[in-house]
């Protein structure tokens, strides 16, 4: 159990972790009603209680082997890096010398530096001692996971994208040039992994992930990607089938009189012409 074991006769997980994501599901649901509903005011309320909810129970919580404990804690530890290089991908992306958004010109570099920031951030990580929410069991296994997600992704990414910057246009090669080093490092720490390990787990450790829990995250990710997929093609098959409708011959006189009394009727409440 966490510090604080019970919680009104509630265990923690409960509390910390399901209550704050169903909160967020009815914030998220309120959102989605009329501007006028007096139920999206509480929205932000909400959903701000709810993300701090789960801030402080991953936060405070040391040494569990609980599912939800291990996942939040391995969640805020990879959170910082992950947002911090999608920002910069963003701001890198929308601003520069032809600008496809309305950000200044001169935000490119500094997007690059947050990339770089995100990826020394993780490197960092690995060279320091880990909270008890994933420091063992299911936590260690769920943070290496995650890092060896992040460092792939990063790599493929990053190669991807410097040869799509080098096809773009002849005055690119700065940019190839720092998303090649982005994927080089990423490269790096995960060669680094795999012969020396981190301070938390050894190298043998890091290769069982790899070998045992990303092809699982990737197949994951291709059913999903499979799943969608297929309803977009069942939407598509259903509409290409629907026949034509049929042509609506026009109105008669009856009708065009019945429907020009009608607005009139209504149209003239309240001294409208």
């Amino acid at each position: 159990m966490t510090t604080t074991a019970w919680v009104f006769g509630i265990p923690d997980p409960w509390v910390g972790f399901w209550l704050p994501l169903g909160l967020l599901c009815v914030a998220a649901g309120f959102w989605l009603t009329d501007a006028e509903d007096i139920r999206r005011r509480i929205t932000l309320p909400l959903a701000v209680v709810s993300v701090l909810t789960l801030a402080v129970y991953g936060g405070s919580t040391r040494g569990s082997d609980l599912v939800e404990t291990s996942l939040l804690g391995a969640a805020l530890g990879v959170a910082g890096p992950v947002i911090l290089m999608l920002v910069g991908c963003l701001v890198a992306t929308f601003s520069g010398p032809a600008p496809v958004g309305p950000l200044p010109k001169g935000l490119r570099p500094f997007g690059f530096i947050m990339v770089s920031a995100g990826l020394a951030w993780i490197g960092t990580t690995l060279l320091q001692e880990p909270p008890g929410s994933r420091a063992n069991g299911s936590g260690e296994i769920m943070w290496s996971t995650w890092v060896m997600t992040f460092l792939s992704s990063v790599v493929l990414i990053a190669a991807t994208a410097a040869v799509f910057a080098l096809i773009m246009g002849e005055r690119r090669k700065l940019e190839a040039g720092v998303l090649l080093s982005v994927g080089g490092v990423s490269g790096g720490i995960l060669l680094y992994l795999f012969t020396n390990g981190s301070v938390d787990l050894t190298a043998s450790g890091w290769l069982d992930v790899y070998w045992e829990q990303l092809p699982f995250i990737t197949g994951g990710l291709l059913g999903l990607i499979a799943g969608v997929a297929a309803l977009i093609l069942s939407v598509y098959i259903g509409e290409k089938r629907t026949p034509e409708p049929d042509i609506v011959p026009p109105l008669s006189e009856d009708e065009r009189t019945r429907i020009t009394e009608i607005l009139r009727e209504h149209l003239e409440v309240g001294g409208e012409e």
